[in-house]
């Protein structure tokens, strides 16, 4: 057993000692050699440099971000955006993980938009801006105001006795200043129209003597009628003059 257990150990020894004797030559040459074909012709790659400059003038070809400046413009679309989402966050807190309220907030503005859009357009509907300049001299007298009833069909003089008669002199005042509009008419002076002011009627009339008195007794139904307050018989008879002497004077000139 002694003999076998000595015969191993020298072996290994043995091998140890083979091996660094071994030259550093022969390993390096069993390692495999690298070689570069020195031999065939190889061509170097030409760019067409005419080519290049053009690609680079091409701004589809020009991939540099542009850095935009900022403006009142894009600084108040960005407090509003900015507003927008915080508020959002404070109602639904991290809404994004949720997509159904992603979706809804994010589609929101342009409902927004659209309704507003809807809004005016019905509002410019009802309002209707361009009917008096489109609307025809032509068209039939269907519907009237009370002071259009008034003026176009009823007899006003009638109407002023009945006040008169009830001691109603305030409105027996506001009968007088139709009859002046309808006489006014009557006479091509004024054109009546229910929306017109009696600033509107002051200017159509070109008379100066009748613009005069027509003005003096606009001021006058303006107090009474408008003043809301109660009219004394004594009053009513310095109206009542007022409008009786514009009245003459209408007849005479344009009688």
């Amino acid at each position: 057993m002694k003999y076998l257990i000595s015969l191993i150990t020298l072996f290994f020894i043995f091998s140890e000692i083979h091996a660094e004797t071994i030259p550093q030559d022969s390993i390096s040459a069993q390692k495999k050699e690298v070689r570069y074909d020195s031999d065939g012709k190889v061509n170097p790659i030409e760019f067409n440099t005419t080519e290049i400059e053009s690609y680079k003038k091409d701004s589809a070809f020009d991939y540099t971000e542009k850095v935009v400046e900022e403006n009142w413009w894009t600084s108040f679309t960005k407090w509003v955006k900015d507003v927008w989402n915080r508020f959002w966050h404070w109602v639904f807190g991290d809404y994004e993980d949720n997509g159904i309220i992603a979706f809804f907030i994010g589609i929101l503005p342009y409902l927004i938009i659209i309704g507003l859009i809807f809004f005016i357009a019905w509002l410019f509907y009802k309002l209707n801006p361009g009917a008096r300049l489109l609307k025809s001299k032509e068209a039939p007298e269907m519907f009237f105001t009370e002071e259009e009833e008034i003026i176009k069909s009823k007899d006003i003089q009638v109407l002023i006795n009945k006040a008169l008669d009830k001691k109603d002199f305030r409105l027996a005042v506001r009968y007088y200043y139709l009859l002046l509009l309808k006489n006014l008419t009557d006479v091509n002076l004024i054109e009546y129209e229910f929306d017109k002011t009696n600033n509107d009627y002051l200017k159509e009339i070109t008379s100066k003597a009748i613009n005069q008195n027509f003005e003096k007794a606009t001021l006058l139904y303006d107090y009474i009628w408008y003043g809301n307050f109660s009219v004394s018989e004594n009053d009513f008879y310095k109206a009542q003059q007022v409008f009786k002497n514009i009245d003459l004077q209408i007849k005479e000139t344009h009688g």
